[in-house]
């Protein structure tokens, strides 16, 4: 009885979200604030962006859409908080390309090592110098972008 409540409980907040398309562009690399609207069978619900741009490589940039009206962003993760945030492919692609870096540095510097200089230690230098100039990934969402959408029920306060 309690498991057939609790299923029908479940059925009724999945049900309550309606898919959405973004009608203008959203990044983590626009200004904060920057408006945006959203195109439901519902109506046209229209917001501001709260953005965090990616800074060096271990630093993901993350979007926030915050809306006028009193409907949320369903999470895809259930730790997400509304948070928008690219995955780590990125920065694992960066990484492969910053060793490949290296080791094409080295292959350079190959004609050029002698005594003192070895031409293996660029490997560790160019790749880590790489790294640190390369960031970790901006959100970008294009016009037709799918989101989920759900009502909210927060009171509003009386005056």
């Amino acid at each position: 009885m309690i498991l057939t409540a609790l299923g029908a409980l479940l059925i009724l907040k999945v049900a309550s979200a309606e898919g959405c398309t973004l009608q203008t562009y959203a990044s983590s690399w626009m200004a904060t604030g920057t408006p945006f609207s959203v195109k439901c069978p519902s109506g046209t619900y229209t917001g501001h962006l709260v953005s965090t741009p990616a800074r060096r490589f271990f630093r993901r940039g993350h979007l926030m859409l915050v809306f006028d009206q009193p409907v949320a962003l369903v999470p895809k993760k259930e730790g997400d908080e509304g948070k928008i945030q690219p995955g780590r492919g990125k920065q694992i692609a960066s990484m492969l390309i910053d060793g490949g870096v290296g080791i094409g540095s080295k292959d350079l510097l190959d004609g050029l090592s002698g005594a003192v200089f070895k031409s293996w230690y660029m490997i560790p230098i160019s790749a880590v110098a790489l790294s640190f100039f390369s960031n970790g990934g901006d959100v970008l969402l294009k016009p037709g972008y799918q989101l989920q959408i759900e009502p909210t029920s927060e009171q509003m306060p009386q005056k």
